[in-house]
């Protein structure tokens, strides 16, 4: 029969391989997954994608705050920045790129969740086998695994509720590793004391940090209930300390106003005034989405998303064994009052993801009920141990477990981290131009977030300047800055006229007075408050139809891609509003060339009916290098209602010598 502590040399080495194989899966797993890079945004245009950039969306940002001593959306989470940019320094001091040492940072919040939830089945059960299988088997649970390999701030938040499981759950000193914890109660009141102060103590700092960690007080409470009345004459001093060592968590909020006061250049919000700091610190800006379902069917619905949640973390066999596991864990093992409040502690979260189901990510939010479900695995497996053979296969069952989950998420992980829409936005701030006044308008987001990781930690874009949707655009082409922006940024804020990025807005003409467009390079666009006229003394050009000329057109190339660049002007407002083609062919046209037609210039944004008399537009477009294409063909068209087309011209330039992009 196996027994807890096996004297015999051959199961103790068949053991540590075991042990040694699954820290060793689990190591490989993170280290091939950590993000290394700045973070990027899925386009959204399918719910696996929608889903992959809740887990993303924000991490660009906390890159940014964790290198730069910057803040970070609502709640601020300051204790998070503050610990973080003390971590980060040195490990960039040493050449580590600022994105790996922000992940690094999250990974060490990780590394204490699973040490502390190690050592605490370890003490519980004395087998070292089942608390390291368990643990390994909770790293590679989906979400947990994901945000121990970004920059995010749930692994915190998590590390911070099992170092209070852990406080509140570890057996009195007198007890041997392998005896019954609960087997009688706590034995002096300054144990108990101090258990209540370390508790109050990691509580207020675990709110401060993320209001959700309050949820896990009813499990607290379970575990030291049966010890209070220890406490029955002290309730009295004890309670103004314990309120006054919880109020020390919020103590890092004055990290807020006190960047904004010093001119942080990464500033989230107004927390330097009272209302900004409220506003920051309740989280109103995300009060629309704590909200109820509205009927039982969106009841039902955000049931079956949270069994959903709980099966892609786990797996429905895992979620099946899970669930019988801590249920029977709580029921017949030894550390069944351990099994009962990491289950109660977990209940508040799920609870909170089926009725407010869109408040936070609900995956982060979910992360305590994975942790509950392993935690009574464990318990259950190490029951079973003991009664031989059976100990036997479950333990193998964790390994085998343990080992699927690493390969059924690697791939999606591994995808999270390499997302390379935010290495591609830096790679594109290289088309502007350099040496003038820059101002790049972007909305706060990962784009906005990536380029200012460029700027404020890479310093490679140091000389331009950031500016976010609240900036005071008038006050910056007075000041001689060109104001560029991507064209996804008219998706949020369309022009002042209808195109395919939505019906007409205001909300350029309220920042601007005049609205212009241009192309400022490949990629971006230039608004002006008055148009860009053409010098009467230069050379007209070649007229085309409806008095638009094309002054100059011309190509450069990189490795991959051919640069179309022209030059549009209108003698008068022209009379229509053709569409233009861009067509990359062999020497003869083909049937289906690759092309990058747009229906207006500048990426689709400003009609050809929009520009002033002598007004001038650059348009630019991208094609693919390839080949065994040799010309760039473009020109003018218009589509009538039986989609006739009709073309006015065609100009064609050779790929050949394309000269690389200025």
């Amino acid at each position: 029969m196996l027994t807890r502590l096996s004297s015999s040399s051959h199961h103790h080495r068949a053991h540590l391989l075991l042990i040694g194989a699954a820290l060793l899966l689990l190591a490989v797993s993170y280290a091939r997954t950590l993000q290394t890079q700045v973070s990027g945004s899925f386009q959204e245009s399918t719910p696996a994608e929608i889903l992959k950039n809740e887990y993303i969306k924000d991490v660009a940002e906390i890159q940014v705050a964790l290198n730069a001593w910057g803040t970070i959306h609502h709640t601020g989470y300051p204790l998070f920045a503050i610990l973080g940019n003390l971590f980060t320094a040195p490990l960039r001091a040493v050449g580590i790129e600022p994105a790996a040492a922000a992940s690094l940072y999250a990974l060490a919040w990780g590394v204490i969740l699973l040490g502390a939830f190690v050592v605490l089945v370890w003490r519980l059960t004395g087998n070292p086998t089942v608390a390291v299988l368990s643990t390994v088997l909770l790293g590679l649970a989906r979400s947990i695994w994901i945000h121990n390999v970004i920059a995010e701030v749930y692994s915190m938040s998590l590390a911070i509720m099992m170092l209070m499981f852990l406080v509140a759950l570890w057996p009195a000193p007198w007890a041997a590793p392998w005896a019954a914890p609960w087997a009688a109660p706590w034995r002096g009141a300054w144990s108990l004391r101090r258990r209540i102060f370390a508790l109050a103590l990691l509580g207020g700092i675990g709110v401060a940090h993320h209001r959700a960690v309050a949820f896990i007080a009813p499990g607290l409470l379970l575990a030291v209930w049966p010890h209070l009345p220890d406490l029955r004459d002290q309730w009295r001093a004890l309670v103004p300390r314990a309120v006054g060592l919880a109020l020390i968590g919020f103590i890092p909020y004055l990290y807020l106003p006190l960047r904004e006061w010093q001119g942080g250049e990464w500033v989230y919000g107004e927390p330097g005034t009272l209302r900004g700091f409220w506003i920051e610190f309740s989280g109103r800006e995300a009060e629309r989405l704590v909200k109820l379902p509205s009927d039982l069917a969106g009841l039902r619905d955000n049931i079956e998303s949270v069994w959903a949640i709980l099966v892609n973390e786990i797996s429905l066999p895992g979620l099946l064994v899970g669930l019988i596991g801590l249920l029977l864990a709580a029921i017949i093992t030894p550390q069944r009052r351990a099994a009962r409040a990491v289950a109660l502690g977990a209940a508040g979260p799920t609870l909170f993801a089926t009725f407010y189901h869109t408040a936070v990510l609900p995956e982060a939010v979910l992360m305590p009920a994975v942790l509950a479900l392993i935690f009574g695995v464990a318990l259950m497996v190490d029951w079973l141990w003991q009664q031989g053979w059976p100990g036997a296969i479950s333990v193998i069952g964790i390994a085998v477990w343990a080992a699927a989950l690493a390969g059924w998420h690697y791939d999606d992980v591994r995808e999270l981290v390499t997302e390379p829409s935010g290495v591609q936005m830096i790679d594109r701030l290289d088309h502007l131009p350099r040496g003038e006044k820059l101002a790049l308008i972007l909305p706060w987001g990962p784009h906005y977030a990536a380029a200012s990781y460029s700027r404020l930690v890479t310093g490679d874009n140091r000389a331009m300047l950031m500016v976010d949707h609240k900036g005071n655009y008038r006050r910056l082409l007075g000041e001689g800055y060109r104001l560029v922006t991507e064209p996804d940024t008219f998706y949020t804020y369309p022009p002042p006229w209808p195109t395919r990025y939505g019906a007409p807005s205001d909300w350029w003409t309220r920042r601007l007075g005049g609205v212009y467009l241009t192309s400022a390079a490949p990629g971006f666009v230039e608004l002006r408050n008055t148009p860009w006229l053409a010098d009467p003394d230069e050379s007209l050009g070649t007229p085309v139809v409806y008095d638009i000329t094309q002054r100059a057109a011309w190509l450069t190339c990189d490795d991959e891609s051919i640069y179309l660049h022209v030059i549009w002007s209108a003698d008068n407002r022209p009379a229509g509003d053709p569409s233009i083609f861009v067509h990359l062919t062999g020497d003869q046209p083909a049937p289906n060339p690759p092309n990058a037609d747009t229906r207006h210039p500048v990426y689709g944004l400003y009609p050809f009916a929009q520009l002033s008399p002598g007004e001038m537009v650059r348009d630019d477009f991208r094609l693919p290098r390839l080949p065994d294409k040799t010309q760039v063909r473009f020109g003018l068209y218009d589509q009538d209602a039986n989609e006739q087309f009709t073309n006015y011209g065609e100009t064609i330039l050779p790929v050949a010598d394309c000269p690389p992009e200025d």
